[in-house]
């Protein structure tokens, strides 16, 4: 009987323990506090520890069933990672200073922008950029030169046709995720630049993006192509730009002939690590700070807060030296003067001194 009784006990008790177990297992698979803190456990490491996860003033944090697909080194003092259901690639790296002809910067910092939009400033403080398909944010640190940079890219791989519409069409329809991956970046940035000893100012919480627009006639120009000679070339029709700001990463304004030729004028300004990652890329081998080459003109500045020369440049389009108006022809007559007056005042929003341009001839 006693005998009995034991075996039964025991049974009961494994039962139990069965149960407690398979209890425990599914709270672990299941509950939203245990997803939290295998996420913990897994953002220790993934990415190199330096990943925004947590909710915070600046973020709302990642979702805990948030995908950790690959995880490797970039360059020095860089980390890459892909993550999410729609493969954002995420970079975070530490730029020291003096990096010796940009070697590291060009590793560690993506190629130029190339989303539906002209990149657009960060606002609230923040030194960064967005253009729907991409958004970046570099912040310098106090008792040194050194930067820590963030980037986000290819987070939405596929969009509805009605937000790709939007968008080309200048409506300034930013979507919810462009808002959402711009806030966890700079979060990124804060926490990166923490976990690398690096004091930096950090901005506010991103409530909003700026507005952008589409073409629009040249009259409407205020922005990145305010001032410029339009008056010069009765070819032309049309401009895309966006807002300025004294701490954009890139200002951007194009100028059409649409009526006439295809081809659109390019002024681009480029600033601190970014004007060193597309100095090799977009200008000649020999080229000084300033000169002209085929369809192309450059220039720079040394601008506050930055080791490395600022880059501008105009593409003119090889067209508006050969279609015309019925009856007219000339010499392409915009590209220097205006290109001459776009970094003029790209400079001066900058504070930037020392701007060496090609000559006015």
């Amino acid at each position: 009987m006693a005998r009995t009784a034991v075996v039964r006990w025991t049974a009961w008790t494994a039962g139990v323990l069965v149960l407690v177990l398979l209890a425990a297992w599914i709270w672990w698979r299941e509950s939203e506090t245990a997803a939290r803190w295998r996420q913990a456990e897994a953002m220790e490491t993934f990415c190199g520890g330096v990943l925004a996860y947590e909710r915070s003033p600046l973020f709302e944090g990642l979702p805990p069933s948030t995908k950790l697909l690959t995880d490797h080194k970039v360059g020095r003092d860089g980390h890459g990672c892909v993550m999410g259901r729609t493969r954002a690639q995420v970079t975070a790296a530490l730029l020291p200073a003096g990096d010796p002809g940009g070697r590291n910067a060009e590793r560690v910092l993506p190629p130029p922008f190339r989303g539906d939009l002209l990149p657009v400033p960060l606002t609230g403080g923040w030194r960064g950029a967005a253009d729907g398909d991409s958004v970046r944010v570099l912040l310098s640190c106090r008792d040194s030169q050194d930067l820590v940079s963030v980037t986000v890219d290819q987070y939405l791989p596929r969009i509805s046709h009605e937000a790709q519409d939007a968008r080309q069409e200048g409506r300034g329809e930013w979507l919810p995720e462009d808002l959402y991956w711009a806030r966890f970046a700079t979060a990124t940035a804060v926490k990166a630049s923490e976990h690398w000893g690096c004091e930096a100012d950090k901005g506010r919480p991103l409530r909003a993006l700026p507005s952008f627009s589409g073409a629009e006639p040249l009259a409407g120009a205020n922005g990145t192509c305010a001032g410029l000679p339009f008056a010069v070339d009765e070819r032309l029709d049309t401009l895309s730009e966006t807002v300025t700001s004294s701490s954009a990463l890139y200002e951007a304004c194009q100028v059409g002939a649409l009526s006439h030729f295809d081809g659109r004028y390019w002024f681009l300004a480029r600033f601190g690590a970014y004007a060193t990652r597309d100095r090799d890329r977009v200008l000649p081998d020999d080229a000084r700070d300033a000169g002209v080459g085929d369809h192309l003109l450059w220039g720079s500045a040394r601008c506050p807060g930055h080791t490395e020369r600022a880059l501008f440049t105009a593409e003119i389009p090889p067209e508006a030296a050969t279609v015309w108006m019925p009856g007219k022809k000339g010499k392409e007559t915009f590209g220097m003067p205006a290109f001459r007056e776009f970094a003029e005042r790209s400079a001066e929003r900058h504070g930037c001194t020392d701007l060496r341009l090609p000559p006015a001839s």
